[in-house]
């Protein structure tokens, strides 16, 4: 009588095992250990992600590269002629995706001149620099021109890598106000703006609570106001970024001796000063350093 119940208990023993390690006829758990609903080791679990590793995202390698000189300014056409500066930094082989700094020229000025404006070349460049055409010597557009904007971002994008988070929006006066009216209408493409003698809202075409409300992030700004510029009023410009300010926006906003344009040695305020394309290269070109990325 005891054998036999050892032998029925060896063989229910048997039975459950067969049942526990998925054999055919299985109708309980499944073959290995409970789960928890934890990722498994670099697999996706019913749509968690892998053990924390973030999402690289797209590749950026261009897909129509175009042969060019560095440390040499060339055109390049997106609809619109726009000027091209890669410096010597830049990954010839098209792997290290890189800096993009768009710059837009004030009126009657020259996206052909301005291209030199901000690209100081050499060792101190790590950034690419577009100087977008299409108003040449004219006043920009803010309701056509800023689709010529990102016509021109977009077509670089297949020609050279550009770090899709680390693209920087820039402009003198129309061109400030173009840089202002785009990026809060697209600011999820921009990083930031660095942008001198123009104001937030005044000249876009778009009402402050408009281009507050349109933006999906606080993107960056620096921008440089000159005490004397009676085209861009110091009062206004401060009210504008002000307003930003309070709305949330990360603003650095720089007011220094000059008026609206000056070349090297002009006088304002009783003094010489530097003129507007060096205050640029002191003032704004630098932040181009300060390792902005948009979300």
């Amino acid at each position: 009588m005891n054998g036999q119940r050892a032998t029925n208990f060896v063989v229910l023993l048997v039975a459950l095992a067969t049942v526990r390690c998925g054999q055919p006829g299985q109708v309980a758990s499944d073959a290995g250990p409970v789960d928890a609903g934890l990722p498994d080791a670099g697999l996706p679990d019913a749509g968690l992600p892998d053990a924390g590793l973030p999402d690289a995202g797209p590749s950026s390698v261009p897909t129509n590269p175009i042969t060019f000189t560095k440390n040499t300014p060339f055109t390049v056409n997106s609809g619109t002629t726009n000027y091209v500066y890669v410096p010597t930094a830049y990954d010839s082989t098209h792997q290290t995706p890189t800096t993009l700094f768009v710059w837009l020229h004030g009126c009657g000025g020259f996206s052909s001149g301005d291209i030199y404006t901000v690209s100081p070349g050499a060792t101190t460049q790590a950034w690419i620099s577009l100087t977008v055409g299409g108003q040449e010597g004219k006043c920009w557009s803010m309701v056509a021109d800023p689709p010529h904007v990102l016509g021109a971002i977009a077509a670089l994008k297949t020609q050279f890598n550009i770090n899709p988070r680390s693209v920087i929006l820039g402009g003198y006066s129309s061109g400030g106000d173009l840089a202002y009216r785009t990026a809060f209408y697209n600011s999820g493409l921009f990083a930031g703006l660095l942008v001198t003698n123009t104001s937030p809202f005044r000249d876009t075409g778009s009402s402050k609570t408009a281009s507050l409300a349109a933006a999906s992030w606080k993107f960056n700004v620096v921008h440089l106001a000159h005490l004397q510029d009676t085209t861009y009023p110091i009062g206004v410009v401060q009210s504008e970024t002000n307003s930003m300010t309070a709305a949330g926006f990360p603003m650095t906003r720089i007011e220094v001796n000059g008026t609206h344009y000056d070349n090297a040695g002009a006088m304002a305020n009783g003094q010489a000063v530097p003129g507007t394309a060096a205050d640029i290269a002191t003032y704004l070109l630098p932040k181009l350093s300060a390792g902005w990325t948009s979300p």
